[in-house]
């Protein structure tokens, strides 16, 4: 399922959008703060993951989104090095957007991230398992 890649296979271009995706995830999942909210429902209860709302200055990301974020930025940089299945990678997209959900900032936050995956999905053609 997970084999490490030969070194001279990797593709520098790719590599270089996966670390610029990964930085820009930190920016704006731990260091960006704003004023603007993009909710329209209250924050989720409990502290994990309560997050600003209104008009207030400071992050919007509650704390359980600024510890799973590492996830995905862990995935997007390791399948360089990791033979990691599409599907997997897919997967796991799929969920954070489902997951974003429970605080519209980190939809508007990752919509970057998906729309990059998506043409680059579509640029390779639909992997096995998706086609009909």
């Amino acid at each position: 399922m997970f084999t490490i890649k030969n070194l001279k296979d990797l593709k520098k271009p790719e590599l270089l959008v996966s670390i610029l995706e990964a930085v820009y995830l930190i920016y704006m999942f731990l260091f960006f703060k704003t004023s603007v909210d993009f909710n329209i429902r209250p924050s989720a209860k409990g502290w994990l993951f309560e997050h600003l709302i209104g008009d207030e200055y400071g992050l919007r990301i509650c704390p359980f989104g600024r510890v799973t974020i590492f996830v995905l930025i862990f995935v997007l940089v390791a399948r360089h090095f990791i033979n990691i299945h599409q599907a997997i990678i897919n997967i796991i997209l799929g969920l954070s957007f489902l997951i974003a959900l429970m605080n519209l900032n980190a939809v508007v936050y990752m919509s970057p991230i998906w729309l990059i995956e998506i043409v680059n999905i579509i640029r390779h053609g639909l992997p096995y398992y998706m086609t009909l």
